[in-house]
């Protein structure tokens, strides 16, 4: 755009004209051609300042260190990288990625089941009758963890 309305000026005519056959503001056309004095060119110069400390390969190696499901520490996961790389830079990125630093859940006891599971497998219904099942209810506010147990009887049947 700012090409045409230079080529535009060479043939001289009012700004105003430039503005309306353009459908661009007035002003643009006088910042442009301002430009365009002063520097010859209307192409931007390049950006200057420190480039990006990681690069998007970085960035996805970070990503994939972390959605790994381990319980790593901030500087753990820098020295886990290959790149060098302050932790605070890390954390900046890790937050950008839109990940956060939450309570891994507790997994259940797979081998205490399984055990409790063989020695239990030859009960009959009549001995499960006699069971009082115990429900457990827990869940956390903040850091403490608040329990509560609810006990109930399993009605017998047929008796």
């Amino acid at each position: 755009m700012q090409g045409r309305i230079v080529g535009m000026c060479q043939a001289n005519p009012p700004f105003r004209d430039i503005s309306n056959l353009a459908g661009v503001p007035l002003t643009t056309v006088y910042d442009t051609m301002k430009k365009y004095k002063c520097f010859g060119t209307v192409q931007t110069e390049k950006k200057t300042g420190q480039p990006p400390i990681m690069t998007t390969q970085d960035i996805q190696e970070l990503d994939c260190i972390i959605t790994k499901g381990l319980c790593l520490t901030v500087a753990q996961v820098t020295d886990l990288l290959t790149c060098q790389v302050p932790t605070q830079t890390i954390q900046r990125k890790i937050h950008k990625l839109g990940k956060q630093s939450c309570i891994a859940p507790k997994k259940p006891y797979l081998q205490c089941l399984l055990a409790f599971a063989h020695a239990h497998c030859h009960w009959t219904i009549n001995d499960w009758s006699w069971v009082i099942w115990m429900d457990k209810l827990a869940f956390e506010l903040g850091r403490k963890v608040i329990g509560s147990m609810f006990g109930r009887h399993l009605k017998r049947s047929g008796n």
